[in-house]
């Protein structure tokens, strides 16, 4: 289960706030428009500051309607294992949860620091139990414009290629040193 059903895949992005200082203005919304006028990628783009809010998006997210936005991104700080909306942890197991299994062709891009600095077991889990075409993110403390132009690479060469293994293939070749810099993974079952 390793090829889309789709070259074009639009994003549907959930993003938390990076800073306390509301005279930051800190998004990755601008690199989601780069995207659209440069490449045609259509998204969606909310921000969650609550827990409560983020699932209300993502049951969103599983509507019918919304089929089309292939790509979730999850752009919100992390730890290990884990996305912070706000201050509340939400695991791995917990976005499974939320989820469910209906994630068949779905990709989900976790925009966030060392979300994926966790067990591959547990990463395979979550695959599992979602149905997710493959997973993807960051395993450290990520500097906000480096991580923001890889998520730029990384949505454009989804648009590239149905087969999630040439994704990860065209990374590591064109863009390698940048990938293990932010010891970027994409896991795929």
């Amino acid at each position: 289960m390793k090829i889309a059903k789709a070259y074009q895949k639009d994003v549907f992005c959930l993003e938390g706030d990076w800073t306390r200082d509301l005279k930051k203005n800190n998004s990755i919304e601008a690199a989601l428009l780069f995207l659209k006028q440069n490449r045609n990628i259509n998204f969606i783009h909310r921000h969650c500051g609550t827990p409560e809010n983020f699932r209300h998006y993502l049951e969103q997210w599983r509507l019918k309607r919304y089929n089309q936005y292939s790509i979730l991104y999850l752009a919100f700080h992390g730890k290990p294992g884990q996305i912070l909306i706000h201050k509340t942890p939400i695991s791995l197991d917990e976005l499974a949860e939320i989820v469910g299994d209906n994630c068949r062709d779905r990709i989900i891009h976790f925009g966030s620091c060392q979300t994926l600095n966790t067990d591959l077991r547990h990463i395979k889990r979550f695959l599992r139990k979602t149905n997710a075409l493959c997973v993807c993110g960051f395993g450290m403390e990520l500097p906000f414009v480096e991580s923001s132009v890889f998520d730029i690479l990384l949505l454009d060469a989804f648009q590239e290629f149905k087969d999630v293994r040439k994704v990860a293939q065209r990374l590591k070749t064109d863009y390698g040193s940048l990938a293990r810099k932010l010891r970027f993974r994409l896991v795929h079952l």
